[in-house]
């Protein structure tokens, strides 16, 4: 199975054609409209298995997926995470997408949106079957500017339920040392920071798989952010 992730910075209408010969099985898409609201035919003609949330219809976040995929909507509680999706895939996987955002404080903004949100659904999550993915707007670099709820503190978390970044896993690579950028600062490539993840259970690991992240040439010009992908190689 393979996932895609890509924050778009909007107007996914004028974008989503750019993913399919990737051909990804399900897409966590960050700042895309809601496609039942859209003007747009051919974006709502493609958008035919999805889930969407927002409080803005231009600018919310998207899960789609192949039409032989199934997806549900969890009732797990993420009403003070506005931008947290959680969805059953095939009646077996657990999906969320994920968008943290400013806040009007630092203790509920960003990561320690994400931190929360774990920590209290941990006793409702299945993390054995369990995909995290999306913009997360946040580096182990940048730990310093929160006390408790930072990057490594979310990672520390995933991992005892033995969880991991698949890039990290693959590479070897510690959270704050990544040499390959997802986010590209008002698209300047000397302001590029990791801050984009696909996080999984370690069974997914320990099988073949292979994540890419997309070159900066020419996704820069649809977007800050460029696409990452995880894929399985198997279904």
């Amino acid at each position: 199975m393979k996932f895609l992730s890509w924050n778009c910075n909007c107007k996914f209408r004028k974008k989503f054609h750019l993913l399919d010969e990737y051909k990804p099985d399900v897409m966590i898409v960050q700042e895309c409209e809601d496609p039942e609201r859209s003007f747009d035919k051919e974006y709502k003609a493609w958008a035919k298995n999805y889930i969407w949330i927002g409080d803005n219809k231009n600018k919310g976040l998207g899960v789609f997926a192949n039409k032989n995929i199934n997806l549900k909507k969890l009732p797990i509680p993420s009403s003070n995470y506005k931008l947290f999706l959680p969805i059953l895939i095939n009646n077996k996987h657990t999906l969320i997408g994920v968008w943290t955002k400013a806040s009007t404080t630092k203790k509920n903004g960003y990561i320690n949106q994400l931190y929360n949100f774990l920590a209290e659904n941990k006793n409702i999550l299945d993390f054995s079957k369990i995909i995290i993915a999306g913009d997360w707007n946040s580096n182990a670099q940048w730990d310093s500017k929160r006390s408790t709820g930072n990057h490594s503190n979310v990672v520390s978390l995933l991992n005892k339920k033995n969880v991991h970044s698949a890039y990290h896993y693959l590479n070897e690579v510690d959270h704050g040392s990544e040499l390959e950028p997802t986010f590209y600062h008002y698209r300047d490539k000397t302001k590029a920071f990791h801050i984009d993840y696909i996080f999984l259970n370690k069974n997914w690991l320990e099988k073949p798989y292979s994540f890419s992240i997309f070159n900066s040439d020419p996704w820069l010009k649809y977007s800050d952010h460029v696409p990452i992908v995880f894929d399985s190689h198997n279904s």
